[in-house]
């Protein structure tokens, strides 16, 4: 995967998304961070997946 294919700018957008969902979640339920740890997790998943197959091809 070369950047700018359409691949990668997927991968970019939903960890954009992810990881301002993460921001949201995290002030919007004070009490209980487990939102924002399955939004910011996920983010971070898929930013290595995207690294990673740039790596490899």
């Amino acid at each position: 995967m070369t950047r700018g294919s359409k691949i990668d700018t997927i991968l970019t957008w939903l960890f954009m998304v992810l990881a301002a969902a993460a921001i949201i979640f995290y002030f919007v339920f004070p009490d209980n961070h487990l939102p924002f740890l399955y939004c910011g997790g996920a983010a971070i998943c898929f930013r290595l997946v995207q690294y990673l197959m740039r790596f490899i091809s």
